[in-house]
């Protein structure tokens, strides 16, 4: 299983996608660095840092981009 995440930047800059278990630990960094302005995308494949499939259940993703901070729910099936 994988989920798409697609996001919109109003403006080039820093960027981190982090994807955290229910209990709020991270289990992976998808996206740390520089990107343009305009429609981005970022595919997570139910992974750790580590390589290893994560357990089914639920999962936050939080999105910062400059001063804003967004944070999202998901549901991994297995």
């Amino acid at each position: 299983p994988e989920t798409t995440l697609r996001y919109q930047l109003p403006e080039a800059g820093q960027v981190r996608v982090k994807v955290y278990n229910a209990l709020g630990q991270a289990v992976r960094t998808l996206v740390e660095g520089l990107q343009p302005v305009g429609a981005q995308q970022v595919v997570w494949d139910g992974r750790d840092e580590g390589g290893q499939e994560v357990a089914g259940g639920l999962y936050l993703y939080r999105l910062e981009a400059g001063d804003r901070v967004q944070t999202r729910q998901m549901l991994l099936v297995r």
